[in-house]
């Protein structure tokens, strides 16, 4: 399955942190997620998505565009919850957690009620374990940059920098979790 970020949020052209704060695609971003249809045309025969407006949007306009009838919702793939971080822009942050951000990454630091990170990973692959189980068709899965970092974290291939807006990595699901190749970019393929 495809795992890919969804694709841009009003919140994301304001930088803002979203975690499960539900905010709708732009306008760029419904123009993005069309143009991307078009470089897994031929690679999925079935569309997922967490369930939170963002990547629910991104998938019914992706598949919409592929002639795909039904987007199947997982809501375990949701974005991991930031706490008091939503909402909040990255200035923001560091004025009221300095060094906060950096911490989060490396895992020394969560902000007041966030998820943790490890309960995170376990949710998000106790979903794509689900998805995998219901049809083992090719799926384009419409996650979060949270989502698919922390699967690459976890099988020590994170490339170090953040995961752009409709790009994403394809994994297998069998007894466990494996990458194949590197990150694919929709809009670049």
């Amino acid at each position: 399955m495809l795992c890919v970020r969804h694709a841009e949020s009003v919140w994301n052209a304001d930088g803002r942190w979203q975690g499960h704060a539900d905010p709708p695609l732009s306008d760029r971003g419904r123009r993005d997620a069309r143009a991307a249809a078009a470089s897994v045309r031929d690679a999925v025969d079935r569309v997922v998505a967490s369930d939170l407006a963002r990547a629910r949007e991104t998938a019914e306009i992706v598949a919409a565009e592929l002639a795909i009838d039904d987007v199947e919702i997982e809501a375990d793939l949701r974005e991991i919850d930031v706490g008091e971080w939503s909402g909040l822009t990255r200035d923001q942050i560091e004025e009221r957690w300095p060094g906060g951000i950096d911490g989060w990454r490396d895992g020394t630091f969560a902000p007041p009620g966030a998820e943790d990170q490890r309960a995170f990973l376990d949710r998000v692959l106790r979903g794509l374990s689900g998805v995998a189980a219901r049809d083992d068709r090719p799926a384009l899965v419409v996650t979060h940059g949270g989502a698919v970092g922390r699967l690459e974290r976890h099988l020590g291939i994170h490339p170090g920098v953040p995961l752009p807006r409709l790009c994403g990595r394809w994994f297998e699901i069998a007894s466990d979790v494996r990458a194949i190749g590197e990150r694919v970019d929709l809009l670049e393929t």
